[in-house]
């Protein structure tokens, strides 16, 4: 597909990337459909926006088990399914962390594949279907 069609798509995972490691329940939410499916790394499957914001909020806040995480992610690859809609498959890492040892590389706690079933609502792309995969 065109390269406009795909850095659509690249500065959607920017934005979540942006709004996960500034806390921000709100704009995260912001880049989803009305009526999202979205599995998240514990397994939980949060199927209504109202819920996943509620859930967004409680992990980004004060005291929050994502609090105080932050994480890149890499496209790894985009399959365009229509003209409206795209997979998104992107490798999430934990920034800063120390996977190193004098034993053996450590395991990163927060590595992940994220994949995103992308649908374009009006000239933005949203997130339709999510599902965050830990890495074993």
């Amino acid at each position: 597909m065109t390269a406009g069609i795909d850095q659509g798509l690249d500065d959607l995972i920017k934005r979540y990337e942006r709004a996960f490691n500034t806390n921000d329940a709100e704009s995260m939410n912001a880049l989803f459909v009305e009526d999202p499916v979205f599995v998240n790394f514990g397994g939980n499957l949060v199927d209504d926006r109202e819920s996943l914001y509620r859930v967004q909020r409680f992990v980004f806040g004060s005291g929050g088990p994502l609090e105080d995480v932050s994480v890149s992610y890499t496209i790894e690859r985009i399959t365009h399914l229509t003209a409206g809609r795209a997979v998104i498959h992107a490798r999430q890492r934990t920034l800063g962390a120390d996977t190193a040892s004098t034993d053996r590389p450590r395991k990163d706690p927060m590595e992940a594949i994220f994949m995103v079933v992308a649908e374009l609502v009006g000239d933005e792309w949203r997130i339709r279907i999510g599902q965050n995969t830990p890495v074993a």
